[in-house]
C-alpha cells in the first residue's frame, strides 16, 4: 500500500510538471490574482430543542483588482461563480452609495461603447436602450449595457477581453454602501449572463478556459487566490477528481452545477441521509460550486434533516463529539461518485456567542428549480477548478499552511452608538443604519475600530 501511495504521489507531480512545462511552450503562463477577504456578520433566528434560538455567523467575501476601459480605470470586484456579469457604478449613477465607490467614466475611456440591447447593438443617437435590474438581498441596482477592455492585470496587461457588461445607473444606500469593493464579477457560465457578450470565459483570449480558486485558512498566513488558464496542482494536497457538468446546466442555467447522490452523517454508526432521494435508480440533487457565498445552503427540508441529525448544541456542550459530515458528487454517469467530507470545524462557528452550523435554508421560488449551494464552507477543505471547455469541475484537497484549524476566532460582539465618529469617517451613522433596520445585520463598531474600519473601507489595510 505504501509503495502503492508513493507511486501514485511520483505519477501525479510528473504530471503537473508536464503540464507546466506545455504552458511555456506554448506562452500559457497562468494569471494569478490574490483576493483580500472582507466579513460581516449574519444574524438568523433558528428553531432549536423546541424554542426560537438567535445565532451569530460570520460570512465572507473575497475581491481583488480589475482594469475597465483605456485607460484603464481600476475597481475592486467580488470575484463569483454564482453570477454571470461584470456590474460596477458608472458617474451616471448619483446615489450616496455610488459616490462613496469607485465609478467608470465612459467618456475618458477611448475603448468604450454604448450598447443598447443585449445582442451588442451600439446605441445611436437619440435610439432607446435596455436597462437591467439586480436584486441583492435587501437591497437592488439598476444599470445600462456598456462595452469595453477588461484586464484582470492591467499593469502588465494580462487576462485582457472585450466584454459588455451593466454600467449601474441607480442602487439603493444599503447594503452597498458599507462594503469595501465597487461591484462583482461574474465568472458563471453563459446562461447565467445577459448574453453571450457580456460572459467573461466565453470571451477571454490567449489563456485556456480554466481557472483554479484557493480559499485561504484565516488562522495562517497565506492568501485566498484565483489562477487563470491552469489548474494548480501545487495548491493542492491531492489529485484532483473531476465531476461532470450536464449539458442543460452549462448552457441554460449557467451554473457551474454539480450532480449528488446524498448526505452521511459519519457518527458512531454513519447514517446516509436521502436529501437526493427522487425515485430514480441514481438519484441526483443540484449543487452549484460558488465562490461568492459562505455558507452550504440547500432545500429547506434537506437542511433540517442534515441540522437534526448533526444535533449541534447551541451552548456548544457537545462540540468535541459531533461527527464528520460527508457529501457524494456524481463523478460518471454509472454512478461513480466522489466523496467530500467536512470535519466540524467547518461546518460549525464556534465563537464567544455559541455554535452555529454553518448550513442555512435556500427557499427559492417553486418556479425553480431546487439546489444546493456549496460556498466557502466546502471550498476552504478543496481547492477547486473550473473547466468550462471540458464542462467539469475539479476537487482537489487543499494544500494549505500548517497551523490551529480548530476554531475560527470570533469573539461576542457587543454595541454602543458613535454616531459622530461613524459620520467623521464617511460611514453611515447610526440613525441612518436604524431607518433601514439593518443594526442587527452586520459587525458593530466601536471605539478605535471605527478608524480600523474607515482605512479598511478605503484601502489603506
Amino acid at each position: 500500500l505504501k509503495f502503492t501511495e508513493q507511486y501514485a504521489a511520483m505519477h501525479w507531480r510528473c504530471i503537473a510538471l508536464l503540464v507546466a512545462t506545455l504552458q511555456a511552450a506554448h506562452g500559457q503562463q497562468p494569471l494569478t490574482i490574490e483576493l483580500k477577504r472582507y466579513d460581516s456578520e449574519f444574524r438568523r433566528k433558528i428553531r432549536h430543542a423546541g424554542s426560537i434560538v438567535h445565532q451569530l455567523l460570520h460570512v465572507s467575501e473575497f475581491y481583488g483588482e480589475i482594469g475597465v476601459g483605456t485607460p484603464p480605470q481600476m475597481f475592486r470586484v467580488v470575484f463569483d461563480t454564482g453570477s454571470g456579469n461584470l456590474v460596477i457604478p458608472t458617474v451616471k449613477c448619483q446615489s450616496k452609495a455610488c459616490i462613496e465607490h469607485k465609478r467608470f467614466d465612459s467618456s475618458v475611456s477611448s475603448t468604450a461603447v454604448q450598447v443598447a440591447y443585449d445582442d451588442d447593438t451600439p446605441v445611436e443617437e437619440g435610439d432607446d436602450r435596455d436597462t437591467t435590474t439586480i436584486s441583492y438581498g435587501s437591497g437592488k441596482l439598476t444599470g445600462e449595457y456598456v462595452r469595453d477592455a477588461v484586464c484582470m492585470d492591467p499593469s502588465n496587461g494580462g487576462g485582457c477581453t472585450e466584454i459588455d457588461f451593466l454600467g449601474v445607473k441607480e442602487e439603493t444606500t444599503f447594503p452597498f454602501i458599507h462594503l469595501p469593493f465597487d461591484g462583482i464579477f461574474g465568472l458563471g457560465l453563459s446562461g447565467l449572463s445577459v448574453g453571450n457578450n457580456f460572459n467573461f470565459l466565453a470571451r477571454l483570449k490567449g489563456l485556456p478556459q480554466v481557472f483554479t480558486a484557493f480559499v485561504a485558512d484565516p488562522k495562517v498566513d497565506e492568501a485566498t487566490a484565483l489562477s487563470f488558464g491552469a489548474v494548480r496542482h501545487e495548491w493542492m494536497a491531492s489529485p484532483v477528481q473531476w465531476a461532470p457538468i450536464q449539458r442543460d446546466w452549462h448552457d441554460v442555467q449557467g451554473y457551474w452545477m454539480v450532480g449528488m447522490t446524498k448526505a452521511v452523517v459519519h457518527g458512531t454508526t454513519p447514517v446516509a441521509l436521502a436529501v437526493c432521494d427522487d425515485a430514480t435508480s441514481i438519484p441526483r440533487c443540484k449543487v452549484a460550486v460558488d465562490t461568492g457565498s459562505s455558507l452550504l445552503m440547500g432545500p429547506r427540508e434537506g437542511i433540517e434533516l442534515i441540522c437534526s441529525t448533526l444535533a449541534v448544541a447551541n451552548d456548544c456542550s457537545n462540540f468535541d463529539a459531533l461527527p464528520s459530515l460527508e457529501f457524494e458528487i456524481v463523478s460518471d454517469d454509472s454512478g461513480g461518485t466522489i466523496s467530500l467530507v467536512l470535519e466540524k470545524e467547518l461546518y460549525v462557528e464556534r465563537n464567544d456567542n455559541g455554535c452555529a452550523v454553518r448550513l442555512h435554508p435556500l427557499d427559492v421560488p417553486a418556479s425553480v428549480p431546487p439546489m444546493w449551494v456549496f460556498g466557502h464552507v466546502v471550498l476552504q477543505k478543496y481547492a477547486t477548478v473550473y473547466d468550462a471547455e471540458h464542462r467539469r469541475i475539479g476537487f482537489a484537497l487543499a494544500k494549505h499552511k500548517a497551523g490551529d484549524s480548530s476554531v475560527i476566532p470570533f469573539a461576542a460582539t457587543s454595541c454602543s452608538d458613535d454616531d459622530a465618529g461613524m459620520k467623521a469617517n464617511n460611514l453611515p451613522g447610526c440613525v441612518e443604519l436604524a431607518s433601514e433596520s439593518l443594526c442587527s445585520q452586520f459587525e458593530p463598531v466601536e471605539g478605535d475600530s471605527v478608524n480600523d474600519l474607515a482605512d479598511f473601507v478605503s484601502g489603506k489595510e
